[in-house]
């Protein structure tokens, strides 16, 4: 079992499920969270060493949680995902370049590839 902690922020139960189950298979500690509100609350409370995070959320949107918690977690270990990946959503996503950014649905193998990059930091 690992010790590296992740959190996932999506407001779709399914998804925040099977992200989570996909990461718990690579013995990875998981908690997830369907709003922007609770991922701020989590990262005050715990250390995370990776954030997988909807853009679009009841609350908030995607980038307003990423301000709300980059003193708590670095931007490079922050992965975006979205399911309305629009060009603009895209270009400003890569041209920040602190971030990764995935498609929904997301595959289970590039999910992995890319978490396990960025816990190997």
């Amino acid at each position: 079992m690992s010790d590296k902690k992740i959190l996932i922020v999506d407001d779709d139960f399914s998804v925040r499920e099977t992200i989570t189950d996909i990461l718990k298979s690579q013995g990875w500690l998981v908690e997830g969270v369907p709003t922007g509100r609770e991922a701020v609350e989590k990262t005050e409370e715990k250390n995370f060493d990776c954030v997988i995070l909807d853009l679009r959320l009841p609350d908030f949107n995607g980038f307003e949680i990423i301000e709300r918690i980059k003193n708590k977690v670095d931007k490079s270990k922050i992965v975006v995902i979205t399911g309305y990946a629009t060009d603009r959503i895209i270009v400003d996503a890569l041209s920040k370049a602190e971030y990764f950014l995935l498609l929904k649905p997301v595959e289970p193998k590039q999910l992995i590839s890319v978490v396990g990059k960025i816990l190997e930091q």
